[in-house]
């Protein structure tokens, strides 16, 4: 018999997010991420499910059904907290983020569908985790170790998506250049042939190859410390250079991560 933890803080505050593809757990509180955990994964890429879901069971000491072993014991793999969350339509007995018993399987994909943290690591969790907390699940090319970086055009927070999250290089913000540009009222046209970008407002241009050092803006050949890449499929500029050729202000809020726009003029 196990009793359920009471939540301890508002859960509306707090996100859990686990990426299959480098085994990690970030914990997101009021949209920052505040720790990063590594984990184990599904043995195959399908026993761990993908997707949104939420913490409906916490346990200490969790019981082993599946042999019978009781909680607290060294033999039990399921460690020595289990926060189970509502995939597939299960309950939170199924699905869980739990301890290990064995340590050197974290950052391995050797679960039969749950995440693993050592045993540390899920203690903290579990105290600063309430009831609730969403669960996000994802197998993408984001390192969780870096903080989400959020942009704001003219005041308004853009919503972006985890193949369009702009993201920190050198101390330099790369933003998704369509959605940036036609915020700010540009008109992007890409060459897919020669990976080239032309963006356009009123007498303004800028063109930019793909991993060239050199940009164009207004015929004029131009120097940037950060080329353009391309990530999950888009392309990804340094936000300065559309900020300076279509007269926006820059400015950066560290406390929330957030690169602010506002047109000059």
């Amino acid at each position: 018999m196990f009793l359920q933890a009471k939540p301890v803080i508002a859960a509306d505050s707090v996100k859990i997010v686990i990426n299959k593809k480098v085994n990690k757990l970030a914990y997101i509180k009021n949209g920052a991420v505040v720790k990063v955990f590594p984990v184990a994964t599904g043995k195959t890429s399908g026993l761990t499910p993908e997707g949104n879901f939420k913490v409906v069971r916490k346990l200490v000491n969790p019981y082993y059904n599946k042999k019978k072993i009781p909680g607290g014991s060294s033999r039990n793999p399921l460690g020595v907290r289990w926060l189970g969350f509502d995939a597939c339509g299960t309950s939170g007995g199924t699905y869980g983020i739990h301890g290990t018993n064995s340590p050197k399987s974290i950052g391995k994909y050797v679960s039969g569908g749950c995440i693993r943290m050592l045993n540390k690591d899920v203690i903290w969790l579990y105290d600063n985790t309430p009831l609730k907390t969403p669960v996000e699940i994802i197998n993408k090319d984001w390192d969780l170790e870096q903080k989400p970086v959020n942009i704001q055009v003219n005041g308004t927070l853009l919503s972006v998506d985890d193949q369009s999250r702009p993201y920190m290089e050198r101390n330099r913000v790369l933003v998704p250049c369509r959605l940036v540009a036609e915020s700010m009222g540009c008109t992007v046209d890409w060459d897919p042939v020669n990976q080239l970008a032309v963006i356009s407002r009123g007498g303004n241009m800028m063109s930019m190859e793909v991993n060239s050092g050199e940009i164009n803006v207004n015929g004029r050949a131009v120097q940037t410390e950060v080329k353009p890449v391309l990530k999950n499929g888009k392309l990804f500029v340094w936000v300065r250079n559309l900020a300076e050729t279509f007269g926006y202000n820059i400015a950066w809020k560290y406390s929330t991560y957030t690169v602010m726009l506002t047109n000059g003029g």
